[in-house]
């Protein structure tokens, strides 16, 4: 995957919200910054995941952004379809491309279906944004082969400082339709409790759900700059199921689930 520079960038969007995202976090040199961290942090967890889970190397990255899931598995020797229904990500995913299959398609992912299936569909940060959530994991389901697998991440809709509602919480769903789809608007968030009922409503059986990225780590002031890095990890996961405020402190969620294999 390489670095655009910035003369090649088109559009304020690109510069903004493509080549602006990159640069702000996946070539930030400073890794202990909190956001940083937590962004690396999910990355490190989604290619564990798939590598651990996946049955196959056929993954769909869908609402891929600037496409750095889909283009580091292409680097692991996966067969990447990235979707989003934006093209300007997915031309700016294009020019990061150096090795590996990675091919993109512009379509809504509530419509989006691939008639041979996929063995792992990644759906990374795009549930918050849709207004109705188990038609994306309709979706989802429809383009797993028998025995695929999602891995979904979201922020956790139970931490100690979200504003936003959760799933059940809200109570017009319509009203949110002219919202959805936009990059940075969250719509609502989830809790563990929701997300696993939208993967049985999908037919979806739940493999691993875990929350992380503690609080106790990402407001650690001076002292994070002076740990390893390996030892500011093992903070991380040790402190990330203790409550904050009598609330989660973990602010992200991730989990994994499989579609049942024919019978």
């Amino acid at each position: 995957m390489r670095r655009v520079s910035e003369n090649e960038i088109e559009t304020d969007f690109e510069r903004q919200f493509c080549w602006g995202d990159d640069e702000r976090y996946i070539y930030n040199p400073n890794r202990r910054k909190a956001s940083v961290f937590g962004h690396f942090l999910r990355i490190e967890e989604v290619l564990r995941l798939v590598e651990k889970y996946s049955p196959g190397r056929r993954v769909a990255d869908l609402a891929c952004a600037q496409g750095n899931f889909g283009l580091m598995l292409a680097e692991r020797d996966y067969d990447v379809t990235a979707v989003d229904i934006h093209p300007e990500f997915l031309k700016y995913a294009k020019k990061k491309h150096t090795h590996g299959t990675f091919k993109t398609i512009q379509a809504n992912l509530m419509e989006f279906r691939d008639p041979e299936g996929f063995d792992c569909v990644l759906a990374g940060e795009v549930i918050e944004h849709v207004a109705f959530p188990e038609k994306l994991m309709a979706s989802v389901s429809a383009n797993l082969r028998p025995g695929g697998i999602c891995i979904l991440t979201t922020p956790n809709g139970a931490d100690y400082s979200s504003k936003l509602p959760t799933y059940r919480e809200v109570i017009n769903l319509e009203e949110l339709i002219p919202k959805q789809f936009h990059w940075g608007d969250h719509l609502f968030l989830y809790t563990t409790d929701e997300l696993r009922d939208l993967f049985t409503q999908a037919g979806l059986e739940l493999l691993y759900i875990e929350k992380y990225h503690s609080a106790y780590v990402s407001q650690l002031k001076a002292v994070r700059y002076l740990m390893p890095m390996s030892l500011l990890k093992l903070v991380e996961k040790k402190t990330r199921h203790l409550k904050k405020e009598g609330k989660d402190s973990a602010n992200l969620l991730i989990a994994v689930a499989r579609k049942p294999a024919k019978a």
